[in-house]
């Protein structure tokens, strides 16, 4: 296929096509994405300001501990993105795709981007679950695709729901003083793989998550209103109540945030054609190049982090030799 050639990917099958045309032309890479990069310019160029990427790819099935969370380190992703930013421009848009991850981390993330820009808007074209809420809730603004969803603020620990690994600890407590000491034996795994001190984390880390996003929505997107308090602690006590919402990742779409007015739609027209191709680009990329996190924009950015699965063979199994009767 020619790198001239209009290209426009308006569902998955529209990529699985443009990938079997490519294999004859002798498709890269670099293609791919500058395929990319004119849809951050023509995001740009309809919202009229810089457009910073940050995706995960975890909507697919991957190998336990793949670093798709978001985690501390990506602090050196987000610099890079705000360091390639003109002075002069002062607002931006921020792409979010990701499961979440750490509250600490997300807060070295808003902190980063509210120092440089006076406003900072956030667009989900899929999902922004957990930390990744968090941060959009720091914005000025929310535009989900309308495909795309928020999720609860439950912060994460190695992977796993902190309020999960609380609940497990109480499970086992509540069953041992129901059945007695002989019923420790089964629970022993658990109670070695997740120590005592860990559910002070997961207190911890909670207590964050809910101070934080109640910080921010009153520093950005209800600054100066009436009655802002008010108004914040109701939305915090809606994400992070754990016994509503029951998983992870339980969608929250803007039809159950109606009565809580935060400043928060759903794309129409061309931003929605544009999110869900990006998205299917992004999708596209870590699924053929083994990707799993990109930090990406128009402006000299581009790079994340690779995952390789490594095959070990199977030992082969030597065939049974039956010895040869003595005459």
């Amino acid at each position: 296929m020619e790198p001239s050639q209009p290209v426009k990917f308006k569902n998955f099958q529209d990529w699985h096509e443009f990938l079997q045309a490519g294999q004859k032309t002798g498709l890269t890479p670099l293609q791919i994405r500058d395929l990319r990069f004119e849809c951050y310019n023509k995001i740009e160029k309809l919202r009229k300001r810089p457009l910073l990427v940050y995706a995960a790819n975890f909507l697919d099935s991957l190998p336990e501990g793949t670093p798709n969370s978001i985690e501390i380190s990506d602090v050196d992703g987000f610099t890079d993105l705000v360091n390639s930013i003109p002075a002069t421009e002062t607002t931006v848009d921020v792409l979010l795709l990701s499961p979440g991850g750490r509250p600490d981390a997300a807060e070295r993330i808003v902190s980063l981007l509210r120092r440089r820009f006076k406003e900072v808007h956030f667009l989900i074209p899929h999902s922004a679950y957990s930390a990744a809420t968090m941060i959009a809730l720091s914005g000025d603004s929310i535009t989900l695709h309308p495909s795309a969803t928020l999720g609860p603020i439950d912060p994460q620990i190695g992977g796993v729901p902190a309020r999960s690994i609380k609940r497990g600890f109480q499970n086992v407590k509540d069953h041992i003083k129901k059945e007695g000491a002989e019923a420790l034996p089964p629970y022993i795994p658990l109670i070695e793989k997740y120590t005592l001190p860990l559910l002070e984390i997961c207190d911890d880390s909670e207590k964050l998550s809910k101070e934080l996003v109640k910080t921010w929505l009153k520093s950005y997107m209800f600054f100066g209103q009436k009655n802002a308090g008010k108004k914040v602690a109701q939305i915090v006590k809606y994400f992070s109540d754990y016994d509503k919402h029951l998983t992870h990742a339980r969608p929250i779409s803007i039809e159950k945030l109606q009565k809580y007015k935060l400043t928060i739609s759903y794309s129409e027209n061309e931003l929605s054609e544009l999110l869900w191709e990006l998205h299917i680009m992004l999708m596209g990329f870590f699924n053929i190049l083994g990707f799993v996190k990109l930090f990406e924009n128009s402006h000299g950015v581009s790079w994340g982090k690779q995952i390789i699965v490594q095959q070990i063979k199977a030992p082969v199994q030597a065939k049974p030799v039956t010895p040869t009767p003595k005459p």
